[in-house]
């Protein structure tokens, strides 16, 4: 691995435990709330983040082609840096909706432009691995937040965003030392470097990505899963747990190694080595899909957290294969608009089953469980199809 590429892969390290470390994740409600803002207010800054998102992701992934990764990286981070210093000083509703509308433009520009980058970074066959510890690394940054504000910073709220300030601004520092990409180190980066890409090419690709049936049945495959992870481990946990009559000190110590377990990204690529691709990807389908219908009919609180920790571990495990996988199915030089244009996809699959959930759980909270069940196993026979063709090569 050549120097430059090296130092790029550390920094890169670095600027995701930097941004991991959100000192006020904890209270991030009490925080809006503690500067007037009610549940509503706090529902429509995130729906408008989100939509903003959706809306930037294609034009950014676009722009970062043409502009290239490095300089995208640091202006995302700076406005990153921006947008914390913006929430620190926020004490109402306009102050924290400027906030999240700097944040979507970070975030919409990040996307696909990061993994981009370290795919480039590394050597063939190591970017599984260096995806998993940098998942990690801001997972192992949350944690270390929350230890903080746990142990000194309690109910200093602002104290919280000030600090949020500071590890935001060091990843944007980090960031002005990355290295340009190699112009012409081997053949996979000659195929793969960004180039200009203009809008009759932006067309072209948005036609490519939705005539590829192979990689749309893939990607509704890992939407339904991701989504069953997010809507289990961040919100029917609590209820679930309640469920099972316990109290808020023990959700909270589950609430920790749930995300614990989020640190197994960094064992996916040995795991791979160990079963093999194929295994793997079944395992983290289907163990999910095991748990999910286990949930649905216990009470047991011990039961009920090995299946949560359990279905965190799995997604955990998978994210990194399934970033290998989405960055090996692009076959075009422009890989952040490729990328972002997947995101695109899995963000709006998201949002269509997402409510879903919401609503079974207020019918019923075993059936929305059932429902998750069946979306994994739905998931998996997605990925299935989608796997037997790229074994194929169709």
């Amino acid at each position: 691995m050549e120097v430059s590429c090296r130092k790029n892969l550390f920094l890169l390290y670095g600027i995701s435990f930097f941004q991991g470390m959100v000192f006020y994740a904890p209270i991030a409600t009490l925080y809006r709330q503690n500067s007037g803002l009610d549940i509503f207010q706090i529902s429509l800054i995130e729906s408008i983040s989100l939509v903003l998102c959706v809306i930037l992701e294609f034009p950014w992934g676009v722009l970062a082609d043409r502009i290239g990764y490095r300089k995208t990286m640091i202006f995302c981070t700076a406005v990153f840096f921006l947008s914390k210093i913006i929430f620190w000083q926020a004490d109402d509703f306009t102050g924290f909706l400027v906030e999240r509308i700097f944040l979507s433009v970070a975030v919409a520009g990040l996307s696909g432009v990061d993994t981009s980058f370290l795919y480039l970074s590394v050597p063939d066959g190591q970017f599984q691995k260096a995806c998993g510890i940098y998942e990690s690394m801001g997972t192992a940054g949350l944690l270390f937040s929350s230890l903080i504000f746990t142990l000194f910073l309690k109910d200093n709220y602002r104290g919280a965003g000030f600090f949020t300030v500071l590890t935001y601004g060091a990843a944007f520092v980090l960031s002005l030392f990355l290295s340009r990409l190699p112009g012409n180190p081997s053949a996979r980066s000659e195929k793969h470097r960004n180039k200009p890409i203009c809008f009759r090419q932006s067309l072209d690709l948005l036609k490519n990505f939705f005539a590829s049936r192979r990689l749309l049945l893939f990607l509704a495959g890992t939407a339904l899963l991701s989504e069953t992870r997010q809507n289990i481990t961040v919100f029917f946990n609590q209820l679930q747990y309640i469920r099972c009559g316990l109290s808020e000190s023990v959700i909270g110590i589950l609430f920790l190694l749930t995300s614990i377990a989020g640190l197994a990204g960094a064992a996916s690529s040995a795991v791979t080595r160990k079963i093999g691709e194929f295994a793997l990807s079944s395992a983290c389908f289907l163990f999910p899909a095991f748990f999910c219908f286990l949930l649905s009919w216990t009470e047991n609180p011990f039961l009920s957290a090995v299946c949560i920790i359990g279905i965190q571990l799995a997604v955990s495990l998978f994210y990194p294969l399934q970033s290998r996988f989405q960055n090996e199915e692009i076959h075009v030089s422009n890989r952040a608009s490729a990328l972002s244009l997947q995101a695109v996809f899995l963000e709006c699959t998201g949002a269509i089953v997402s409510p879903v959930y919401g609503c079974l759980a207020d019918i019923s909270l075993p059936i929305s469980f059932l429902a998750a069940s069946a979306a994994c196993l739905a998931g998996y026979l997605l990925f299935l199809f989608w796997y037997k063709k790229r074994s194929a090569g169709s």
